[in-house]
């Protein structure tokens, strides 16, 4: 394995990496982070996932948030959705806390206070690109959380940069190439001429860290240090799999592990995952929720 491919054009070798500084996420270091649990744990050990997530045809979006959540550990996970899609997410996670609120009038302090109170990560944006007025959400989330926030897919789509300027809470983002290139205004061909450098620019300006998902992930923080993922395959290029990766994020963060920590292991689980499901279902027939039904076969190659 001495090449991966970041992007269209773009290879990059090992001798490569070493000379921009750049991380290889390879199975032995995944299995560094993901330790086997203790015997005397209970579910307020692996922490409180919280979501704000979903809209009127998109319901499926939260689903898939909050079951990679499940798969991946979190003690709880609570998705605070819009009443118009309460059922069909109380159906398909079950497992799941659900909160349903009216979105056209929505008390946004009596949902901030309570999502706030609830969570130990919040993560949002997946599938609310039909929610009304989301952008003062996210906006509020911004402003009023502490604890570690996710942005994702309308997150990133409505995410003003300006917001993040003072921001008071670690943040992940976790965009595909198009939003990255419109959350910056540039073209995404001029970004995959030189991937490592602008994530890099990118974190220090904003003091976020950056998953910046691809055929191969790259991932950089804010004190300058970049991954590359070596997992994943071409199935995965389908509707809801961004989904997944950033619920089994969440997840990971919730239960405490150190965020650089957390997101190395879950895009190299996320592709591991479907690698695994492309062997059953082939890399055509793959769908976002075959990822989740494989995570617990890629946790078993991770913990044995």
């Amino acid at each position: 394995m001495d090449k991966y491919i970041l992007g269209i054009t773009d290879t990059i070798n090992i001798e490569e990496c070493e000379k921009i500084n750049v991380k290889l996420i390879e199975l032995g270091d995944v299995k560094k982070i993901i330790k086997p649990r203790k015997r005397d744990s209970h579910k307020g050990t692996y922490g409180k996932a919280g979501f704000l997530s979903g809209s009127t045809g998109m319901a499926g979006a939260a689903v898939l948030n909050l079951n990679a959540a499940l798969r991946s550990g979190a003690g709880l996970v609570k998705c605070f959705i819009p009443s118009s899609i309460y059922s069909i997410v109380e159906s398909m996670s079950v497992e799941a806390i659900t909160h349903p609120f009216n979105e056209e009038k929505l008390y946004y302090d009596e949902i901030y206070k309570e999502l706030l109170a609830f969570s130990d990560v919040i993560a949002t944006g997946s599938g609310c690109a039909n929610l009304f007025n989301y952008n003062k959400i996210l906006n509020c989330l911004i402003e009023e959380s502490r604890c570690p926030l996710v942005i994702d897919a309308e997150g990133i789509n409505v995410l003003n940069l300006d917001r993040l300027s003072n921001h008071n809470q670690d943040i992940v983002i976790t965009p595909h190439f198009g939003e990255m290139a419109r959350l910056l205004k540039k073209d995404a061909s001029i970004l995959r001429e030189n991937i490592i450098d602008t994530a890099r620019k990118f974190t220090d300006e904003y003091k976020v860290y950056l998953v910046l998902k691809g055929a191969r992930t790259v991932i950089c923080c804010p004190n300058g240090n970049a991954f590359i993922n070596t997992t994943g395959n071409p199935g995965m290029a389908t509707a809801g799999s961004g989904d997944v990766l950033t619920g089994i994020i969440a997840s990971f963060i919730g239960q405490k592990i150190e965020i650089s920590n957390a997101l190395k292991a879950a895009v190299f689980i996320h592709g591991l995952a479907g690698d695994i499901a492309a062997k059953q279902v082939g890399e055509y027939s793959l769908i976002a929720g075959d990822i989740i039904e494989f995570l617990p076969e890629a946790f078993k190659k991770i913990t044995k």
